[in-house]
């Protein structure tokens, strides 16, 4: 596997703006067996997603177990892990975020912080004979109906999932942008503050008349001294 030598060397070697980069090119080099995955990179909103009620207590709670691992090792008990609280501004309809114990907006919270409530939804799950049913739990607990339904579909999907507290005080939204950001081929981040990232698309690529008589295939990446 000389491809994964390549990119264990890069690990200790490179940046992570190398490493992402080492990647790139990797993934560049064999592109018949990744072009069509970026067809795959959104998702069906429209889609219903039915919660699978039949299931038992038993196995939801493994699936829960599996893909929340990381967050039973958390102590939610510590204010700093749920210290802030996401919501919708009145005036723009943006996200904003919050201080929970500093200001009254908890009424407002809007559900961003899945691993917390998967977490809650787990200790009720500890007061049900393990051979119920999923729906059984949920008409008697309808509050979890979200978290069940997102616990069914991401056990499927293993990259679905947001490995971290979203509501912890050291959460910095930027690296959430950055992530979302890189799917549309965003490069050159110039972060203005804790909270969100300016960017550039397509900065130094050639104009339409450069394409014939410029060097056109290196103009995406960065080089060393390049401005913002």
């Amino acid at each position: 596997m000389p491809w994964n030598e390549l990119y264990r060397w890069t690990e200790d070697h490179l940046s992570i703006e190398g490493q992402e980069q080492t990647v790139a090119l990797l993934i560049d080099a064999h592109g018949a067996l990744t072009d069509d995955l970026a067809m795959t990179m959104s998702a069906d909103e429209g889609l219903g997603r039915p919660i699978d009620g039949a299931m038992t207590i038993t196995t939801f709670k493994r699936l829960l177990a599996d893909v929340y691992a990381f967050a039973l090792a958390i102590d939610w008990a510590d204010q700093k892990a749920v210290d802030r609280v996401w919501y919708v501004s009145a005036e723009k309809l943006e996200p904003r975020l919050g201080q929970r114990f500093e200001e009254d907006i908890v009424a407002f919270e809007e559900p961003l912080a899945p691993a917390c409530d998967a977490i809650e939804m787990y200790e009720d799950l500890q007061q049900w004979p393990e051979n119920q049913t999923l729906a059984a739990f949920l008409l008697e607990h309808p509050e979890h109906r979200h978290i069940a339904r997102r616990v069914q579909l991401t056990s499927r999907l293993p990259y679905a999932e947001i490995r971290d507290k979203t509501i912890g005080n050291a959460m910095l939204p930027k690296d959430f942008l950055r992530c979302k950001l890189a799917f549309f081929g965003a490069t050159r981040f110039d972060p203005k503050s804790d909270r969100w990232v300016r960017i550039n698309m397509f900065q130094g690529a050639p104009f339409f008349d450069e394409l014939q008589s410029a060097v056109t295939d290196d103009w995406m990446y960065l080089t060393h001294g390049a401005a913002p």
